[in-house]
């Protein structure tokens, strides 16, 4: 998975600038095929399900991640 990135002219500037902050957070998220963890409660696999949980580990900090380096 390639990483798309968030330009620092987007960064959260507090209330002034939320609505764009969003709209790009969004984008950013839906070009990394991460929106759904946003939109929706994506459930935590089950332990011993090692490859699922190692995928839906990575998608969360990466999601993490996106986000606040927009902040």
């Amino acid at each position: 998975m390639s990483f798309h990135s968030l330009s620092l002219e987007y960064a959260s500037e507090g209330s002034s600038n939320y609505i764009p902050w969003k709209d790009m957070m969004e984008v950013v998220l839906e070009d990394n095929e991460l929106k759904e963890f946003i939109d929706n409660d994506i459930s935590k696999p089950p332990i011993s399900d090692t490859k699922d949980m190692a995928e839906w580990r990575k998608c969360v900090e990466k999601a993490r991640r996106i986000i606040l380096e927009g902040v």
